[in-house]
């Protein structure tokens, strides 16, 4: 193999373990919703919406993390629970404890609406977000497509320079051709049905 060709490879696998790099970074990605947080009003109910990209109705990997606070007595401990409830009413995902103590749940759950009911005692402040990878149900797809895609590049490029290389050989060789090879008329054309043979300078008149 030629140097060139080696060298046209080794950017082609480079490139291809780039953009395969960069989807994994992108399918990784997380999505995050505050649901209640310091500061803002303490909602019981929240609507959370689940929603897969292109279409895929494959499970969705979320994380739900909380943490509850004494608004009054930080130390102090309090009772605090949450549930995640899906379209049908079945409780998907849930949590109970006491203040002070931050917990994170993740899961795997399809596409949909869903309500989160968190309960708390007084005085008690509700931190609570939703993170949600989307892409993560299509990064295999991704990474084959990707590959192929590039694949596919890489031989329609080749086969190109190939095909113009080939054109180009093809022009040089002709116009290197001498001009003595070249078939040439010079002169009238031959009056049909003259015979070869008939070498008198001669001719017959032309009847009209």
């Amino acid at each position: 193999m030629e140097r060139k060709q080696i060298l046209n490879l080794s950017l082609w696998i480079v490139a291809l373990l780039i953009i395969n790099t960069i989807w994994a970074n992108v399918a990784a990605n997380e999505a995050s919703q505050q649901l209640n947080d310091q500061g803002f009003e303490f909602q019981p109910e929240r609507q959370v919406s689940l929603k897969a990209v292109f279409g895929s109705d494959a499970e969705l990997p979320i994380a739900i993390t909380t943490e509850f606070i004494h608004r009054d007595d930080p130390s102090r401990s309090a009772n605090a629970s949450w549930r995640l409830i899906d379209a049908s009413n079945e409780v998907v995902l849930n949590w109970a404890g006491s203040t002070n103590e931050p917990a994170t749940l993740k899961a795997e759950l399809p596409p949909g609406e869903y309500t989160l009911n968190t309960t708390i005692d007084e005085n008690v402040i509700a931190i609570q977000h939703l993170d949600i990878t989307p892409f993560a149900p299509i990064a295999t797809l991704g990474h084959v497509l990707l590959s192929l895609l590039l694949v596919a590049i890489a031989f329609g490029e080749s086969a190109t320079r190939n095909f113009i290389a080939k054109r180009i050989e093809q022009t040089e060789i002709k116009e290197s051709k001498p001009r003595e090879f070249r078939k040439v008329s010079i002169g009238m054309p031959e009056i049909e049905g003259q015979s070869e043979d008939d070498d008198s300078p001669w001719r017959d008149p032309i009847t009209l």
